[in-house]
């Protein structure tokens, strides 16, 4: 584990992140919450009816909708370039990454989180190299 805490740098880390689309966030285990304008939205830019795009893409966890689970399409919406085809459309959920709290709610939270995501890795090195 690193020796230099990175949760209580949460921040500055998020203030230099940008995505560098390795599609590794998507590729994570977990589930993808979607809300009804969510299914909407997707479901418009695939040029399908709600209805459809629910039966294909979505089940329900626990009482809420869901596009990705462990078990349940576990690359999302991920094409074979590692690239997400509903990008413009995406979830809330997905928009947000990598402000989750529960990311930060650990230091091995973040940890696990910064070996994933090229894109919060180059934000931390880049934070220790400006503190240098």
């Amino acid at each position: 584990m690193n020796e230099n805490p990175l949760a209580p740098l949460k921040n500055q880390i998020l203030a230099g992140f940008s995505c560098h689309k390795s599609g590794n966030c998507c590729r994570a285990p977990g589930f993808v919450y979607v809300t009804a304008a969510d299914i909407s939205k997707m479901a418009a830019h695939l040029g399908l009816a709600e209805a459809a795009f629910r039966e294909g893409y979505v089940r329900r966890h626990k009482g809420w909708e869901v596009i990705a689970a462990p078990d349940f399409r576990p690359n999302c919406f991920l094409d074979e370039e590692n690239r997400c085809s509903v990008y413009e459309h995406r979830p809330v959920a997905c928009r947000t990454y990598p402000h989750w709290p529960e990311i930060w709610a650990s230091e091995e939270a973040v940890q696990e989180e910064v070996a994933r995501c090229p894109g919060l890795k180059a934000a931390v090195a880049k934070l220790q190299k400006d503190k240098h």
